[in-house]
């Protein structure tokens, strides 16, 4: 049981619990029938294959009982709801899970661990606060580690604390701006950049997140050979999936990393990248570390500066 809104991040999460680097692929609607009668009757089991069937209707799941029982002794499989109403046939012997709950349960034990290694205290407004902003859990880590630096050396990280340096992801936003900038679009650049400051974004949070995603869009530009010929996602998924598989050695932080993003944004990565130059890219990249270099010496126009380096990009 989830949520449409963090669908992706769960059925990442959940196949997990098959394998450590999961190949997940996800099913709707009319393809979730022909997809499981497929690889039910394939003769050997995919590797580290997950297969996830989103919102299948009960009726649908009457007529592939057969075919899923076969399925869940080959591979992973996981029927992901957004109504608390669904119920499947006990042959499945299926485990329900709420990821709502176990979210919050995950989050808590993490926070607190970290909180506690770095001698400190939070309080429950605090977390309730981090926990709403920090909806992508691998940003976890990273925002706990900027917040405790933020508070220095006092022991009680306060919920003014994390209003002040944990501002809330808009990734679709994020991505929006560097497609417009991919495109030149100046006056496209300068609305989203206003929706951002408007929402109470820092424009160092804007800062560091176009920096992160700047080295995913530069690694893309060397990837884009592995992926010609690639039309669509359905393409992109399948090579996407085999790039992991052939990656060795594994890096210990996969954040920096596009082989390990979400396919979806990975794609996005792949199609952005192809409209920029790498020459383009650079030029970007070199105007985010004076930028990071003018904020650090100290400037009164942090904004003026930064949108002349936008729309000089």
């Amino acid at each position: 049981m989830g949520s449409k809104e963090n669908f992706l991040a769960d059925i990442s999460l959940l196949g997990r619990r098959w394998s450590e680097n999961p190949r997940v692929v996800a099913v709707t609607g009319a393809a979730i029938k022909e997809t499981v009668a497929q690889k039910a009757s394939a003769l050997f089991a995919e590797e580290d294959l997950v297969l996830a069937l989103l919102d299948p209707a009960r009726e649908v799941i009457d007529q592939i009982e057969t075919s899923l029982n076969v399925l869940k002794e080959k591979v992973g499989v996981i029927i992901y709801s957004t109504s608390a109403d669904l119920d499947v046939p006990s042959s499945l012997g299926a485990v329900r899970v709420s990821l709502d709950q176990e979210r919050e349960k995950r989050i808590r034990e993490r926070v607190l661990s970290m909180v506690r290694a770095e001698g400190k205290k939070m309080t429950d407004k605090a977390f309730t606060l981090l926990k709403e902003r920090v909806r992508d859990e691998a940003c976890l880590e990273e925002e706990l580690a900027k917040l405790i630096s933020y508070v220095g050396e006092k022991q009680l990280v306060e919920v003014r604390d994390v209003a002040a340096i944990v501002t809330e992801v808009h990734e679709e936003d994020f991505i929006a701006l560097s497609e417009a900038i991919a495109r030149r679009n100046k006056k496209e650049i300068i609305a989203i950049l206003e929706t951002l400051l408007s929402q109470g974004m820092n424009i160092l949070a804007i800062h560091s997140f176009l920096t992160r995603h700047l080295g995913l869009l530069l690694q893309a530009k060397d990837g884009e050979g592995f992926f010609r010929g690639v039309s669509d996602f359905r393409l992109f998924s399948k090579a996407f999936g085999k790039l992991k598989e052939d990656l060795d050695p594994r890096p210990l932080d996969k954040r920096h990393y596009v082989a390990f993003q979400k396919p979806f944004y990975a794609y996005n990565l792949h199609k952005t990248s192809q409209k920029m130059s790498r020459e383009g890219l650079l030029a970007f990249f070199d105007m985010l570390a004076r930028f990071d270099g003018k904020v650090k010496k100290g400037t009164r126009h942090d904004r003026t500066t930064f949108e002349a380096g936008l729309l000089g990009v």
